[in-house]
């Protein structure tokens, strides 16, 4: 991966089209997760690659890895495009035709008991939806693209106690979420 990185970084098109075409996945279920739309993930995808090949010059592998550095620009363009736009909610259904699996759910083979998974996914999508950008971008590195704590921490530029900070936080809203969500079910 080496060769390839340094030969994209020194303007190979055909590097950037086999880059492009290993990392385009990590780039767009990051992107989908975040935006909660296939086709802002697709726009996503095209713009943050735009950005990679404007600034391949800047990416230093004695600084951390390629992946983490992709992440860090799909998160930050995503956060960016939140701010300017309320997301739009991701069923479960949709992320499951989009090939993501999602913590707290399974596929099983009894209809009433992928009744109640459909169900469960449904209302965490809703609740992380609700989630602001911070603690949203830390769920999403860490479950979905199954993150250690220091990558996520070098993902967002911030410090290791705050990633933990955020996702403690973020796990207490969602429960907090889920349990008006149940109360709602219950009246």
């Amino acid at each position: 991966m080496a060769e390839l990185s340094g030969k994209w970084q020194s303007d190979s098109i055909e590097a950037f089209e086999a880059f492009f075409q290993q990392y385009q996945g990590l780039v767009f279920k990051t992107a989908y997760l975040m935006t909660g739309s296939r086709e802002e993930a697709e726009d996503v995808l095209q713009e943050v690659f735009m950005i990679v090949w404007k600034s391949r010059h800047t990416f230093n592998p004695m600084k951390g890895k390629l992946s983490t550095w992709l992440h860090r620009i799909t998160v930050n363009y995503c956060i960016s495009k939140r701010r300017k736009k309320q997301p739009a909610l991701v069923s479960l259904e949709e992320a499951r035709a989009e090939g993501f699996d999602l913590p707290g759910t399974k596929k099983t083979e009894l209809p009433e008991e992928s009744l109640v998974s459909n169900w469960e996914g449904e209302r965490l999508i809703k609740a992380m939806n609700s989630l602001n950008s911070k603690h949203h971008s830390v769920l999403v590195l860490k479950y979905f693209n199954d993150l250690s704590y220091d990558e996520i921490a070098q993902v967002l530029g911030i410090p290791l106690g705050t990633v933990k900070s955020r996702i403690n936080q973020a796990i207490k809203s969602l429960r907090e979420q889920l349990s008006i969500q149940q109360r709602e079910v219950a009246i």
